[in-house]
């Protein structure tokens, strides 16, 4: 998303007209869920997908055809026998996607913007109207709701911009894209676009590292920290955007921990993870993991009780981290962390732990 972003208002500047295609409503069994997109440079190259296949295939053509003089449009496939998977199978369900032909000065200073709110972590959703049959309402119009209260675009009617800033803060609580219909004269696409949030790993070894490289990968803004020049450097860690050298525990302590912020916790030994818990078991974190086997956590929450940790903060924390997938090697443990942080992030309806169950530390019993 964020190269889509950046390259809109690029190509507007240079008077060049992309196919801007987003997902946004599925039913059924389909390959990409809301807000999915591609977009379709002057050139005919592809950033981004709409899960492939025929589908992928038919919108690409005709947004292609509309990219000379063209106006946007919605499109809706029912995935049968005409649209399968390329290898034959069927999905089942049914997918619209929107065609934008963004073009004008307006829409790039609202990508622009869009990219500078995210970089300062602000939530917004972004509105965009895909079929209208009332006057004055365009389709392709488009506004930007921030949390902050700034509010840049139009949607053509006051009481439609009323209406569907009643419903952003449920989108961003859900964390979910889809179609808001007003009194069926319009339908507008609602989709959350949370700030990039910030991967907090606490241990630069063997797992911190592999976790690092997956972290950035998977659009986290990665900071991790090591008391061990050697260990916590830009050679070992060259996807990290920050590096932080010093005690583990106090440097947790003094980091600017949000909601955004994802903390795992995988030093190289009990002490140490113990220390780093208790810097951030009682912070705002979205996320809090800890490695280890359930003895080791075990001793560790009963340690965190006696010094005055309560027992409904500790059931918070992800322990053992990670998704259960038999992993053994580093990369898979790192595999399986960062299924987890996925999960949680994508905000799951059922969010495992280590035992598939969907609540926290099955098997690590709190008393007292």
């Amino acid at each position: 998303m964020r190269e889509i972003y950046q390259k809109i208002p690029e190509l507007i500047e240079s008077a060049q007209v992309g196919a801007y295609c987003t997902v946004v409503e599925t039913k059924g069994s389909t390959p990409q869920k809301p807000g999915s997109k591609l977009l379709i440079l002057p050139d005919l190259r592809n950033i981004g997908t709409l899960g492939g296949g025929c589908v992928e295939a038919e919108a690409r053509r005709q947004a292609i055809g509309l990219m000379q003089d063209g106006v946007p449009r919605l499109l809706e496939f029912q995935l049968d026998s005409d649209y399968g998977w390329d290898d034959g199978l069927i999905c089942g369900g049914n997918m619209k996607i929107f065609i934008d032909l963004p073009k004008t000065r307006a829409e790039a200073e609202m990508f622009e913007r869009l990219q500078a709110l995210n970089n300062e972590k602000t939530p917004i959703v972004s509105a965009t109207v895909v079929s209208s049959a009332k006057q004055g309402i365009d389709v392709g119009m488009k506004m930007i709701f921030a949390t902050t209260g700034e509010r840049i675009g139009t949607l053509g009617d006051p009481a439609l911009e009323a209406a569907v800033e009643e419903q952003t803060s449920e989108i961003l609580k859900k964390n979910r894209a889809g179609l808001f219909s007003e009194n069926e004269t319009a339908s507008v696409f609602l989709e959350p676009l949370q700030p990039r949030p910030t991967l907090l790993i606490a241990g630069a070894g063997h797992v911190g590292q592999a976790l690092c490289h997956l972290g950035s990968w998977l659009d986290f803004d990665i900071a991790i920290v090591d008391d061990r020049a050697d260990f916590a450097s830009t050679e070992r860690l060259p996807e990290a955007d920050e590096i932080i050298i010093g005690d583990i525990a106090t440097e947790l302590q003094n980091y600017p921990i949000t909601p955004l912020t994802y903390v795992v916790i995988v030093t190289r030994g009990h002490q140490h993870d113990e220390s780093a818990l208790h810097s951030v078991v009682e912070s705002d974190a979205g996320y809090i993991g800890l490695i280890g086997s359930r003895r080791k956590i075990k001793l560790i929450f009963d340690d965190l009780m006696e010094a005055g940790i309560s027992k409904e903060r500790l059931q918070q924390v992800y322990a053992p981290i990670g998704l259960d997938i038999n992993s053994k090697t580093v990369p898979e443990i790192a595999v399986s962390i960062a299924s987890q942080l996925i999960q949680v992030r994508n905000a799951a309806d059922t969010v495992q732990t280590f035992d598939t169950q969907p609540v926290r530390m099955p098997t690590v019993k709190v008393v007292g």
